[in-house]
């Protein structure tokens, strides 16, 4: 019994019957004879069944089928494509059926094949050849060859002034180029009037016009696209960046809309020839373009998403994201742009040879593209710079604006913007001055010499204790020192850090500092003092008598409590006093808005 399954099986792979009547076999390539035959057996079946309209059926995709197993459509563009290939079935058909018939009988068969092992047969007088596969998946096959194939055009313009090997045979070729394909039917193109079904060149009227209502229609389409992608990021700006989609959205509108013209092209208006192929190549590198846009978008849009998330974009982390992401954006695109290249037709491997002959001379050339690209990821992996930050470089001061792929722009103090290669950038000495912990003030006050050694001492203690007070100042290094007499003036060296980063924060700080030491000098009737040429020239003031004693009376109240604050306070009261000061103060502006 399996024996008898198997039987019917195999009887079965041979032919197929269909409801029909028409009888379907699969394709036999093991002579000359064999796919010459097959080939014509499944045309006759195509043809017959693209006229009826109904190239789309099963009996229709059955015959197609076995038609390419007798082809080699290697070196055709977009072989993909069911236009290009019923082209060039259409033609092949031509040629055949201008050949007599003792021509195509003479194809050897295959016990002749068994005994010379032939490897290719010609048709006598022609181009047109059969090879056999020696190596491959078809290995053993015979099929019409790919050079053969790619030259049926010339070889039909030579022969189509030779008669048909049978006299009523129709003009299939010429009727194939005046209809349309699958997609619309005959009949709209049958009313229209007969000056639209003439030929201008190498297409019909009414394709010429179809083209151009195509070409209309997706210029107008693309920019209403990118008109409401503009539309929706300003109507859902307010809901946040996770709604900034606009652009993406368009792009697929723009991509889906490529696609469906390129399908209104290959199956509904059917162009053939060289204008097919320049205008499918067109479109599909116009596809290519928007979806490596699209591809990018994407990326950039998750890396955006993810930066933002992430301390709002400002962390060296979510930088080297939005860079990982090109990265993976510019793979994605190589690896769909292979794909693109075996779609239209053509074989990438002759590519890669080529680049490997002249791998040499590609990595001299994008050697400085590396080097940057390197240099740049080796930035955010020290981690020692991030976007906002200011830096010092080279001499120079500005705010790290971007880290790209091949460069990092600098804004500087002008408002200018650097752009420097990150080959560059990274081999220079970067002082990051946003990463200090905290910010080093130093003044050196110059005091008038007339000032008395008891208003001095005691403008120190003073000065040590307010500046110890203050909550923003560090608690060590602090230092208010006599560092010497000068010319014209007792020089006081005052250093102090205060805590904070921000440059901004840093000048409103240390400016509310030097408003408390002014406040402590003018408290002792201690002046500061200016150049000699000033003093001869102006009229100054004469220092207070009365603050003179009052500040001896203060130095020997210290000595007798024993409290005497030189070199230094006691730890107890530098504890005791540590940031009891209010800073901003009671009644500054900053706290009425925090309150408000």
């Amino acid at each position: 019994m399996p024996k008898l399954v198997l039987l019917f099986v195999l009887t079965i792979s041979a032919s197929v019957a269909m409801a029909d009547g028409t009888r379907l076999e699969f394709a036999d390539t093991s002579s000359p004879k064999n796919t010459l035959e097959s080939f014509l057996l499944a045309s006759d079946v195509l043809i017959e069944q693209w006229r009826n309209e109904e190239f789309n059926s099963d009996i229709a995709n059955h015959a197609y089928g076995q038609v390419v197993r007798t082809l080699d459509l290697s070196l055709i563009p977009n072989r993909s494509r069911k236009v290009v290939v019923m082209e060039r079935v259409l033609l092949l058909r031509e040629v055949l059926d201008r050949f007599d018939e003792a021509l195509l009988q003479s194809a050897p068969e295959l016990k002749h094949i068994e005994q010379t092992e032939l490897t290719h047969w010609r048709f006598s007088g022609t181009d047109l050849t059969i090879i056999k596969h020696d190596e491959g998946e078809r290995q053993g096959q015979y099929v019409f060859s790919a050079t053969s194939i790619q030259k049926l055009p010339s070889l039909y313009r030579t022969m189509r002034v030779l008669p048909y090997r049978e006299p009523d045979r129709e003009l299939s070729y010429h009727e194939f180029l005046l209809t349309p394909g699958p997609l619309l039917p005959k009949s709209v193109i049958q009313t229209l009037p007969d000056s639209f079904s003439e030929m201008y060149g190498p297409l019909p009227v009414w394709q010429w016009a179809a083209l151009g209502l195509v070409f209309i229609a997706c210029k107008a389409l693309i920019g209403v696209s990118f008109g409401l992608g503009v539309h929706w990021n300003t109507h859902f700006e307010h809901k946040g960046i996770r709604w900034k989609t606009g652009k993406i959205i368009a792009l697929i509108s723009i991509v889906l809309l490529l696609f469906a013209a390129r399908k209104v092209i290959d199956d509904g208006i059917w162009i053939t020839g060289g204008v097919y192929q320049f205008l499918t190549s067109v479109f599909i590198l116009g596809q290519f373009f928007y979806l490596s846009w699209l591809i990018m978008a994407l990326f950039n849009y998750f890396a955006m998403v993810y930066a933002f998330n992430k301390h709002n974009g400002e962390h060296v982390d979510s930088s080297l994201i939005t860079v990982l992401a090109r990265i993976f954006g510019v793979l994605t695109i190589v690896v769909v742009g292979v794909y693109v290249i075996e779609f239209m037709g053509y074989s990438i491997s002759p590519i890669l040879a080529g680049l490997g002959v002249g791998g040499l001379a590609v990595a001299l050339a994008v050697r400085p593209v590396l080097e940057n690209v390197i240099n740049g990821l080796t930035l955010y992996a020290d981690g020692g710079i991030k976007i906002g930050e200011l830096c010092k470089y080279g001499g120079n001061l500005g705010t790290i604006e971007s880290i790209g792929l091949r460069s990092t722009r600098i804004r500087t103090l002008e408002r200018s913007l650097i752009t420097i290669p990150n080959s560059e950038f990274a081999n220079m000495e970067i002082d990051n001055l946003e990463r200090r912990d905290k910010r080093r003030m130093e003044h050196t006050l110059r005091i008038r010499s007339e000032v008395s050694q008891d208003q001095l001492k005691l403008m120190l203690v003073n000065l040590r204790r307010v500046l110890l007070r203050h909550p923003m100042l560090e608690e060590e290094p602090l230092r208010v020192r006599l560092a010497g007499v000068g010319e014209f003036a007792v020089h006081i060296s005052v250093l102090a850090y205060i805590r904070c980063r921000s440059h901004e924060e840093f000048t409103a700080i240390q400016e509310d500092v030097l408003f408390m030491v002014m406040e402590q000098i003018d408290s002792v009737g201690a002046q500061l003092a200016f150049s000699n040429q000033y003093q001869f020239v102006g009229s100054l003031e004469a220092i207070d008598g009365s603050l003179k004693e009052k500040a001896a009376d203060t130095i020997r109240l210290w000595h007798e409590a024993n409290n005497y604050p030189f070199p230094d306070f006691s730890y107890e009261y530098k504890y005791e006093i540590k940031d009891s000061l209010i800073y901003p103060s009671r009644t500054s502006s900053i706290r009425q808005d925090a309150s408000g």
